[in-house]
C-alpha cells in the first residue's frame, strides 16, 4: 500500500527540526532524506538517512532516542505507528556509502 507521500514529508521536515534543535552549534546536518519503503514482512516503514558534518563524539545517543521518540508521537497522528530505520553518515563517507549501496553483497570486499 505504502506510505502518504504527506506522512513522508512530515517525517523529513519534522526530523531536520530536531534534530537542528537538539545539536545547535554542534553537528551540522546536511541532508536528512526519508523513503517509503516494505520490510521483509511485507509491512510498510520509513528509511531514514542522515547525513552529518561534526564530530561523531557530538552524537549524544541520548540526544538521538529522545529525537526519535519525538518524531514518532509527531508521525502517529497521522497514522504511522512503526519505528524507523534511522542511519548517520558522516559527510565524508557518504559517497563511499552510496557506492557500497548500490553494489551487491556478494562483490563487496570484506577487508
Amino acid at each position: 500500500m505504502g506510505i502518504p507521500v504527506d506522512t513522508v514529508r512530515a517525517a523529513e521536515n519534522n526530523l531536520k527540526t530536531l534534530l537542528n534543535q537538539a545539536f545547535e552549534g554542534m553537528v551540522v546536518f546536511d541532508s536528512v532524506r526519508v523513503e517509503s519503503t516494505s520490510d521483509h514482512y511485507g509491512e510498510d516503514n520509513l528509511n531514514i538517512v542522515v547525513v552529518y558534518d561534526g564530530e561523531y563524539a557530538h552524537l549524544d545517543p541520548h540526544k538521538l532516542n529522545r529525537v526519535s521518540t519525538e518524531l514518532a508521537s509527531i508521525l502517529a497522528p497521522l497514522g504511522f505507528h512503526n519505528f524507523p530505520t534511522e542511519s548517520y553518515i558522516h559527510k565524508s563517507e557518504y559517497a563511499d556509502w552510496l557506492a557500497l549501496k548500490r553494489q551487491p553483497p556478494w562483490e563487496q570486499e570484506i577487508g
